[in-house]
This record gives C-alpha cells, sequence and structure tokens, in this order.
C-alpha cells in the first residue's frame, strides 16, 4: 500500500513539473507571439562595433549591423525567443568591418529573409566574404540609396536618407547607409557613423516626418561629430550613443518609453 501511494504521489509530482514546464513556454511563447503591437528598438552595447535590433508591431525582425565578431549572436539571444532563428530585414550599413563582421556568423546561424545594403558602398574584405556568404544562400538584396523606401509592414517605412550617387566622397566623408524609420508619430533617425558633413547634407534635404524622434550617433560621443544642423532639423527627444549598456526604446505609434 504504501509503495502505491510513494509510485502515485511521484506520478502526480511528475505530471505537476510537466504542466508547470508547458505553462511557463505557453507564457513564454505568448508574450512574444501576441503582445500588443509595439515598435521595439534595442541599440545594442558591443565591445566592438556597433548593432541594432528592431521588433515590429507585427512581429518582424531587423537586425542593422552586427558589430565586429560573433558577440552579435549573444545579444540577439537576450532579445529573441530561443525557437526563432529568423531575421526578416538583415541590414549592412557599410563595408567597415566594425559594422558588419559579426554578420557572417549572423547570416550562418540564422535564416534571412531579405538584405539591404547601400547602391554606393566602399570595399572591404569582410563585405566581399560576407557577400559571397549571401549569395551562397540565395538571399535576396536590395541595393538602396537616397530616396528610396521601403515599407517593412503597414505603418511602418524605411525611407533612405544617404548615401547619393552624386555625392562627392573623400577619406573622412565614406558612404554608409543613413536610414530613418517611421511608426506613427514616432521616428528613429540611424545616422551610425556619417561624417557631420555628410549629416549637414542630410539635415539641407530632410523631411521630418515625425514629432517623436530618436537619433542615434555611432562613435561620436564627441560634438564636433554631431551636426547641429541636423539636430535643429529633427529636434529629437533623445540624442544618444551606447556605450556602457544595452539601450532599449518602445513605442505603440506615439511617443517612446526608454524601458
Amino acid at each position: 500500500m504504501k509503495n502505491y501511494i510513494m509510485k502515485n504521489i511521484k506520478k502526480y509530482l511528475i505530471i505537476g513539473v510537466v504542466l508547470l514546464g508547458v505553462g511557463i513556454l505557453s507564457t513564454y511563447i505568448y508574450r512574444w507571439e501576441y503582445r500588443k503591437p509595439a515598435l521595439d528598438v534595442y541599440f545594442f552595447s558591443l565591445n566592438k562595433g556597433r548593432a541594432i535590433f528592431i521588433r515590429t508591431p507585427q512581429n518582424k525582425t531587423i537586425l542593422v549591423g552586427g558589430g565586429q565578431n560573433s558577440e552579435i549572436i549573444r545579444e540577439l539571444t537576450k532579445v529573441m525567443p530561443f525557437y526563432k532563428r529568423k531575421i526578416d530585414y538583415l541590414v549592412l550599413p557599410s563595408a567597415v568591418p566594425a559594422q558588419i563582421g559579426g554578420l557572417i556568423e549572423v547570416v550562418d546561424r540564422y535564416e534571412i529573409d531579405n538584405v539591404i545594403m547601400p547602391k554606393v558602398m566602399a570595399t572591404s574584405t569582410v563585405l566581399n566574404i560576407l557577400v559571397k556568404n549571401i549569395n551562397k544562400k540565395k538571399i535576396h538584396i536590395e541595393e538602396v540609396e537616397k530616396g528610396d523606401s521601403i515599407e517593412v509592414e503597414n505603418g511602418l517605412v524605411f525611407d533612405v536618407l544617404f548615401p547619393r550617387a552624386d555625392y562627392k566622397f573623400n577619406k573622412t566623408s565614406l558612404p554608409e547607409l543613413g536610414l530613418s524609420i517611421s511608426y506613427g508619430a514616432a521616428g528613429v533617425f540611424l545616422t551610425g557613423n556619417l561624417s557631420k558633413t555628410i549629416q549637414k547634407d542630410i539635415a539641407n534635404q530632410l523631411e521630418v516626418k515625425t514629432d517623436q524622434n530618436l537619433v542615434e550617433f555611432y562613435n561620436s560621443g564627441g560634438e564636433s561629430k554631431v551636426s547641429d544642423d541636423l539636430i535643429k532639423k529633427i529636434k529629437p527627444k533623445f540624442t544618444f550613443t551606447t556605450k556602457e549598456k544595452t539601450v532599449h526604446f518602445v513605442s505603440e505609434g506615439e511617443g517612446w518609453e526608454r524601458e
């Protein structure tokens, strides 16, 4: 009788543990798949390089840059569920290894639907390897320039601010992708490592669509690298560089909340 009771207790304990595990897993999946529609933007703090992860209101995933090495994989696992191995849009901002080196491993490990890169771009060994791997996997590549727009989903649009084909580049003003993202009244301006001269050029032709804006600069901690013309034109709510920790902003299409 005692053995029978012990077996039943063990059986119910196992059932309880399984049910608890299923409940936790269901909650985990539900929070990703059925959360309230919002735009999440993560500015990763990497030891080397720049990377930005975006989760759209309809749960599409976008990765802008990938840092210099595989540490981007660690950061992605923090913000994506373990069962999701898909990036809808992979954006190559420039040929600089500090911005795209980590994408070699991302392309190897993740399912990529689309790759976006500028039509005007410098060259590098890292870029050559990355593009070769992208082509090997037969991933669609879309080359963009100033004036192009990409509707990621209904209500969320990428506008290409730079490069433009007729711009006269030099050693201090290298080709790099400048992007703006608009979702309702919320906007994000990704200026990356664009020179102050290029920022000013963008400001002179920029039409600001939103009034609740974030502006990101990479390696631009010094005021001398930030164009006053661009800041005055955008009038951002937040302007920052990522240094000590990952920065996470959320918007439901109105203002921004820093998580």
